[in-house]
């Protein structure tokens, strides 16, 4: 039996290999219509602000996690700068304990400090207070045995004690590592805050993400958000501080945001008042240029927009300025009523010896310290520039704004003009401060003035507006993170 075999013409088979082809023209074009269509979805889920910022706020965690992590890891000892009676507190505040005048620190901070030592970078320059035992008396410690913690109110150390709690009770993390980590979280808070506060009042995109990112990878940083301390909230504090002003002053919100963010962050530290009175600063000389402006006019007539210029009425002006200063006073006016003991401490501070030459020296601290971390105890990571660039950068975008003929508003020069007295007049008012008010020589220190970051950042939201000075700060916000997480440094 033959199997037949069917043989198909030219034309049947030009027929079919048309056929295929166009088959697969068909899938090729439905393969690239889902392309498309993924890619209009993706853009369309980012293009939703929401996304934007979640997106946005992963980032800045990362990095705020990565940053504080590194330097831990790298600096077991405790940090000269208080931490010892910081952890104390936090301990204490595990067990609903608050500090007061007179407290004396517990065996847990002391067995630290004699244990893992005092100082940075070089172990042959570290401090230990006493003898790595169970037990460290009176005698070794710093201050005879007394905390200086009762400086602050216990807002801050409850809170890390309560945020710490989780990683102890979890992760089996030991309090010093959790409380410290506890920095990320701040410093991440303060990011987004900041972000937020940059595209609220105008700034491009570029902007907004690379200059938290520029700012969180500064030395000051390290100091404040790696170790124990109440200065971990400085940006946050700030950010919220002078936001809520500025969007009072446009309208946009009303004066209790800006006195319930002032009194709360000044309770939690009192030298955010510094912020506070900047941007006091800041609505009084809007106000007297509003003023100015409308008495020079001519005619009746508004022009550039100033009649859409608010002005505080007299109750909110008041209101503006007692109760954020009144609420700062909370906390120094329980701990003078509540000592725990009669108290032999010895001072912290000389006594107060005021010169004209160290007041007028000092105008121009803030603008050295805001970003920079210390050079001192022992550190063995190289000096950074970036600092130095940072703080150039933004001065020259508060002078653009405050004295060049640039396309600016009325709020944004007369914040600008304020930037600049309050960032210059800072050193001598803390130096005069503390002379009159404590009796103590205090000079002017970065954790102090790093509360003022955001009003020196407010106004660059107008400058940087073309793509290639985005792109700049871009690749300057970029070389600092990675100088940063790299040499894990504060100086």
């Amino acid at each position: 039996m033959e199997t037949s075999h069917v043989e198909q013409t030219p034309a049947e088979e030009s027929s079919e290999s048309a056929a295929e082809e166009h088959s697969d023209v068909d899938y090729d074009k439905n393969a690239d219509d889902n392309r498309n269509l993924r890619a209009r979805l993706s853009g369309r889920i980012l293009a939703f602000p929401q996304v934007q910022w979640i997106a946005l706020s992963g980032l800045f965690a990362l990095i705020s996690g990565v940053l504080t992590y590194r330097f831990m890891e790298r600096h077991l000892p405790l940090s000269v700068v208080d931490e010892f009676q910081y952890i104390d507190a936090v301990n204490k505040a595990q067990r609903w304990d608050v500090v007061f005048t007179g407290d004396k620190t517990d065996q847990y901070a002391r067995v630290l400090a004699a244990c893992r030592g005092v100082g940075y970078g070089d172990p042959s320059k570290l401090i230990f207070q006493g003898t790595c035992a169970p037990y460290v008396p009176d005698s070794d410690t710093f201050i005879y045995g007394y905390t200086s913690a009762d400086i602050h109110s216990p807002a801050y150390f409850f809170l890390t004690g309560w945020m710490s709690w989780p990683l102890q009770r979890f992760f089996h993390m030991e309090l010093i590592t959790a409380a410290r980590l506890t920095g990320a979280v701040w410093l991440w808070l303060g990011m987004v805050a900041l972000a937020w506060m940059l595209r609220r009042l105008g700034a491009r995109w570029g902007v907004a993400v690379a200059l938290p990112i520029a700012v969180a990878s500064m030395p000051g940083f390290r100091l404040t958000n790696a170790y124990v301390t109440p200065d971990a909230l400085n940006l946050l504090a700030g950010t919220l501080i002078i936001a809520s002003m500025v969007l009072y002053v446009r309208g946009e919100w009303s004066i209790w945001p800006f006195i319930g963010i002032s009194i709360v962050f000044s309770f939690v530290k009192f030298q955010n008042v510094f912020c506070v009175v900047a941007a006091l600063v800041f609505l009084a000389w809007y106000t007297i240029t509003v003023l100015v402006r409308r008495r020079l006019r001519r005619d009746g007539e508004a022009t550039d927009g100033e009649s859409r210029l608010r002005l505080p009425r007299l109750w909110e002006a008041i209101a503006l300025v007692v109760l954020p200063l009144a609420g700062s006073t909370i906390w120094m006016v329980i701990r003078a009523h509540t000592v725990a003991a009669v108290v032999d401490r010895p001072p912290l501070d000389p006594p107060a010896n005021l010169d004209g030459l160290t007041v007028f020296s000092s105008l121009d601290d803030a603008y050295q310290l805001v970003f920079a971390g210390t050079g001192w105890s022992g550190l063995t990571s190289p000096w950074s520039i970036f600092p130095n660039v940072l703080v150039a950068l933004l001065i020259a975008g508060a002078v653009a704004t405050a004295m060049f003929d640039v396309k600016t508003t009325v709020i944004e020069r007369a914040f600008a003009r304020s930037a600049l007295l309050s960032c210059t007049a800072v050193g001598p008012m803390t130096i005069l401060f503390f002379a009159i008010v404590f009796g103590a020589r205090t000079g002017v220190l970065n954790r102090y003035v790093m509360v003022l970051i955001p009003v020196l950042a407010v106004p660059l939201c107008g400058r940087l507006t073309g793509k290639a000075a985005q792109g700049l700060l871009m690749i300057f916000a970029v070389g600092a993170l990675y100088y940063a997480a790299h040499f894990a440094y504060i100086n």
